[in-house]
């Protein structure tokens, strides 16, 4: 989990890196919009232990034989305990803080609900409908939902009426809301993390310039303006809704009157590749490689799959080759200071002569479930027993010779 949540941050980071310099200013306002949504969720699965481009990776053509999972499990009732009590404590913080985010935007929903349910509705031609309702103090848009309060404020005349619905109709058109839906339930699962509450509140600003780019070109542009900074002390508190008393002011007047952004500067969204390219050693760990003269020498003899009559054997056989990894591999102690856990896999060739060589890690292991911190420990001591295996029965050829074959161990360490 901490793997992860320091990979999302850092791409999370760099795309918002990205657009605050240098695009934030532009008035390619569709563009921003999904840029927002896309390196969000582009950002969730960069972070996640996979492999997404596993096939694109050098490999050798040698095919392995993959041993059964081999599980090594450590349990002290004590440690277990003080195990549980930190997991426990973390984890109901944080179902805490998402439960009541999740209870914030249900309770909005339900206002919204029960507004839509009392008002008088109304259906536009354009397929909006217009609910008119004495709880709505500003007018506020909810996907084809468009509220309008029942008295008129004071400030209202035939120009504000029709610029605010116009502006209203603009979301509706947009399908804002599924965005604002969506980014709402980024910040209930990440509630905790600033970043998730930086795409929320960018997108919505986003979604302001694009209404206000619309409603205005209505009007005069001027005019427009000033009805925005007429109105500043009015709005709305509800979670979910789109509404025309949108903060910040001071940017979209800026936006308002900014001449629109040159074609040419839509190279800026290019620099997403490089950056992309960058990230994409996050997906995956770094391999470990050998020099190249040293590897080839090393697999030149080493049999195919296809090529074995006989596959190696562990001594007295597989239960022998688990009750011997249980035996000797220790469970690394700051593993269990940080109740982590995960699988390894541990490559290594068994000579003519049945000896243990070669080991090492695929290239491209990501074990599962590993924090990085206890990633390299476990990968030791996996290796170490490996390396301190018996003498294995060798493989022999369909001619009956013995031969080298390269094999792959699963290790899970597991605490219980």
């Amino acid at each position: 989990m901490i793997v992860f949540l320091l990979k999302l941050t850092v791409t999370w980071g760099l795309f918002a890196l990205l657009f605050a310099t240098l695009l934030r200013r532009e008035t390619f306002f569709h563009a921003n919009r999904f840029y927002l949504l896309g390196t969000a969720t582009a950002g969730i699965f960069l972070a996640l232990p996979v492999d997404w481009f596993a096939g694109l990776t050098d490999k050798s053509s040698l095919a392995v034989l993959t041993l059964p999972v081999a599980t090594v499990v450590w349990q002290q009732a004590e440690e277990a305990t003080n195990q549980w009590n930190r997991q426990g404590l973390l984890w109901m913080a944080y179902l805490m803080g998402a439960g009541l985010t999740l209870f914030r935007m249900l309770w909005g929903l339900s206002r919204l609900y029960v507004m839509a349910k009392e008002g008088k509705r109304q259906r536009l031609p354009d397929g909006c409908v217009l609910v008119t309702t004495a709880a709505a103090r500003v007018p506020f848009s909810f996907f084809h939902w468009v509220f309008v309060p029942v008295n008129e404020p004071e400030y209202s005349g035939n120009y504000a009426k029709k610029a605010m619905l116009d502006h209203e109709r603009a979301h509706v058109r947009g399908w804002h809301s599924a965005d604002v839906l969506f980014m709402e339930l980024l910040c209930i699962v990440f509630w905790f993390h600033p970043l998730a509450h930086w795409y929320r509140r960018t997108l919505r600003t986003v979604h302001e310039y694009l209404a206000d780019a619309e409603a205005s070109g209505q009007s005069d542009k001027k005019q427009y303006g000033l009805l925005l900074i007429r109105q500043a002390q009015y709005g709305v508190s509800l979670v979910c809704v789109n509404h025309f008393f949108q903060s910040p002011l001071k940017q979209r007047l800026i936006m308002l009157t900014k001449n629109a952004s040159p074609v040419l500067r839509s190279w800026k969204y290019g620099l997403m590749l490089p950056l992309l390219t960058m990230l994409f050693p996050l997906t995956r760990q770094m391999p470990v490689r050998e020099q190249g003269d040293a590897r080839a020498q090393k697999m030149k003899d080493v049999y195919e799959l296809s090529e074995i009559g006989q596959m190696p054997e562990f001594p007295d056989g597989q239960a022998a080759l688990a009750r011997f990894l249980g035996t000797n591999i220790k469970y690394p102690e700051a593993a269990k200071r940080d109740s982590a856990e995960g699988v390894i896999t541990v490559m290594f060739t068994i000579d003519e002569n049945g000896e243990v060589t070669d080991v090492g890690v695929p290239e491209g292991n990501e074990p599962s479930g590993a924090d990085s911190g206890r990633r390299q420990d476990f990968q030791d001591e996996a290796i170490r027993v490996v390396k301190r295996m018996p003498r294995w029965s060798p493989a022999l050829s369909t001619q009956h010779k013995a031969v080298k074959v390269r094999l792959t161990l699963p290790i899970r360490f597991k605490l219980e």
